[in-house]
């Protein structure tokens, strides 16, 4: 039997639980304890809703920088239960009205989505259950509505749109000062591209020069956002071109989640940390306080990295509470809703839930190598890979010595610190995991390496494309577009419904809703023989998601899975992935206990979860339970839910 000890604990993995469906409100208790709050299954929130506090200094115990130095399986695990967590009214959630209509639609007038509608994260992203998923359609810019994407791999997304802005700005910035002057603009080529790798292909981004020359607005691909800045690369507010009074140049983003909005209007969300807050407040009526998205010291509208590595983009993008009167102690006292409850997403719990999505775990392929290779093959022919490109590369943390100008692009390298490699075990005819570490531990620490990561099976370009009237929507307001983000298909064979629109009830009728730019490659599978698309068909099927937490898996890397992994002293069933598990301090589950029929059930309820989850350290504790940490709470004896005292 393998056993996980709290004094010692090998390299790692993410997220608890068994193959019970479960509630992601708090349940804590124990199984007998006659509380209503119990979760054997232990997939339920564990830990109490308590305000994370952004730190930087890792010395101090509870704060976000500690716990992604010294413990960050319980910094994943917080994060995950932040994305998972159905909010409550003495949390915050939703502002005054529920369920009203909220937009503006590109005609300046029609609401655009149903506000106030989900108190959690999980109400859209539940497929599969409990995990970083897609789900249901929910009603935005069109009757039809949106699809919602699943975020796997979420880090990686994010990680790939980075890279690509690097490399398109470090051909354009001729002069290393971070944005695109006129005169830069002049002297690019044509067009400017980006490649998938060291040796991958050259993917086309549109052209960087500006319309009337001199003046004017660039021509990107659609998944490019513009702002335009002064003289000094400074943010012009409510600038729409370069017109060398005011605006003498510009800068860019890569929009990557989110369907598309149309020409002109990119997507939603560039990085993940704005993927948490919009969605939080649109939909949840929860309000973030984000100092990190707003840490732009020389005005470019490009921040300094957050804890997790990411720049955030506040020239396009900025949390919905700007904290004007924040407190001392690093907290909004704003209400911007005015529904009496203060900072209701902290800046810290931004940082927590950013890493877990930084973290999640990429889709697999479940068959054989030979069965993707073939598969890829078939694709190719198609054409089809000519906008869903299967792999990428992360490049490797750039070396500049301080003190020196980079010369060429400036990559971040691969941010994660684990990564969970899924493949198809023959024998055993089911998804098997690896743990794989991307940290070096260097004392009590856990320091990122950075380095390059071979992405397969991405199968995107991180391109927008005309699509042709089988995608066209006809929004709420009267706008018509057929322009779309290339979305990647890994986990496609998870994906029902399928489409933006999610109007596709078979993988097969999207194939053969392509039209536009994806015309060809729709005419060449319908032309193709039935042998040629039943493999087409198969391999995406096979491109899936699965339950991260019940996924056999060797977290302990010797190289095999155990039929029994013992934690804490205590057997817990077939070796898995588990975060709980590898904490600084692991979670110990009930074990066998009688259930009320009298049969034995094996509990996951955690036995040590004030320990284990750390709402013993100094800057988590909250004694009287209001969600506000008493380092910030005024009267830590009484609960006050909407700012510690009321």
């Amino acid at each position: 039997m393998k056993r996980v000890h709290v004094t010692h604990w090998a390299a790692a993995a993410v997220l608890l639980g068994a193959a019970l469906p479960a509630q992601f409100a708090e349940r804590s208790a124990l199984m007998g304890s006659g509380e209503p709050g119990v979760d054997c299954s232990g997939r339920s929130v564990k830990n109490k809703r308590v305000r994370a506090i952004h730190e930087p200094d890792a010395s101090r115990a509870g704060g976000t920088g500690y716990f992604f130095d010294a413990d960050p399986f319980l910094a994943y695990q917080l994060g995950r239960n932040l994305n998972f967590r159905e909010f409550r009214e003495r949390d915050g959630v939703f502002d005054l009205t529920v369920a009203g209509l909220a937009g503006p639609m590109p005609d300046g007038t029609t609401a655009k989505i149903t506000a106030n509608n989900q108190t959690s994260c999980l109400g859209c992203h539940n497929l599969p259950q409990g995990n970083p998923g897609g789900g249901p359609n929910f009603h935005k810019d069109s009757g039809f509505g949106r699809n919602t994407p699943h975020y796997y791999g979420g880090g990686i997304v994010e990680m790939l749109a980075i890279q690509v802005r690097e490399e398109l700005l470090s051909q354009l910035d001729t002069n290393g000062d971070g944005w695109v002057s006129a005169a830069e603009s002049r002297a690019a080529g044509a067009s400017v591209s980006a490649t998938t790798g060291p040796r991958g292909e050259s993917l086309d981004f549109g052209r960087p020069s500006l319309s009337r020359g001199a003046t004017g607005t660039p021509s990107f691909n659609n998944i490019v956002r513009v702002w335009y800045v002064d003289q000094n690369g400074r943010t012009v507010a409510g600038a729409s071109e370069v017109d060398g009074v005011s605006t003498h140049g510009y800068n860019f983003e890569l929009i990557v989640w989110g369907w598309g909005q149309g020409t002109g209007r990119s997507a939603l969300n560039p990085t993940n940390r704005a993927f948490l807050w919009d969605p939080w407040k649109a939909h949840g009526g929860l309000e973030a306080y984000d100092p990190s998205t707003m840490n732009d010291p020389d005005g470019d509208g490009v921040s300094e990295p957050t804890l997790a590595g990411a720049i955030q983009f506040p020239a396009t993008h900025n949390a919905p509470d700007l904290g004007a009167s924040s407190h001392r102690l690093g907290y909004s006292t704003d209400d911007p809703d005015g529904d009496g409850y203060l900072n209701e997403i902290s800046e810290g719990d931004l940082d927590l839930a950013e890493w877990f999505m930084l973290n999640a775990p990429r889709p697999a392929f479940a068959g054989t190598p030979g069965e993707y290779r073939r598969g890829v093959a078939a694709l190719d022919s198609l054409g089809c890979t000519d906008c869903h490109t299967a792999d990428w590369t992360i490049r490797a943390r750039s070396a500049t010595p301080a003190g020196r100008r980079a010369v060429g692009p400036e990559y971040a390298g691969d941010r994660r610190f684990f990564d969970l490699d899924v493949t198809w075990n023959t024998r055993t005819e089911r998804l098997e995991g690896k743990l794989v570490p991307l940290y070096d531990k260097v004392g009590a620490s856990y320091v990122r390496r950075h380095g390059a990561f071979a992405v397969r099976g991405f199968f995107s370009d991180l391109r927008h494309h005309e699509m042709g009237e089988g995608f066209a929507e006809l929004d709420f307001g009267g706008t018509f577009n057929t322009e779309w983000r290339t979305p990647p298909l890994w986990g496609v064979g998870s994906g029902f419904p399928w489409g933006h629109d999610g109007q596709s009830l078979t993988i097969e009728d999207a194939i053969r809703r392509h039209g536009g730019e994806g015309l060809a490659s729709r005419n060449a599978y319908n032309r193709a023989s039935r042998a040629t698309r039943q493999l087409v068909l198969s391999t995406l099927r096979k491109m899936v998601l699965y339950d991260i937490e019940t996924l056999p898996a060797d977290i302990d890397g010797d190289g095999k899975i155990a039929k029994q992994f013992v934690v804490a002293g205590t057997p817990t069933g077939r070796e898995r992935f588990n975060a709980e598990w590898l904490f600084a301090v692991p979670v110990q589950i009930q074990g066998l206990v009688r259930n009320f029929d009298g049969k034995l059930v094996r509990s996951f309820a955690a036995v040590n979860l004030d320990a284990a989850y750390g709402q013993g350290l100094p800057l988590r504790v909250d004694s009287d339970d209001d969600g506000w940490p008493d380092v910030w709470d005024a009267a830590p004896a009484m609960a006050g839910y909407r700012d510690g005292v009321r």
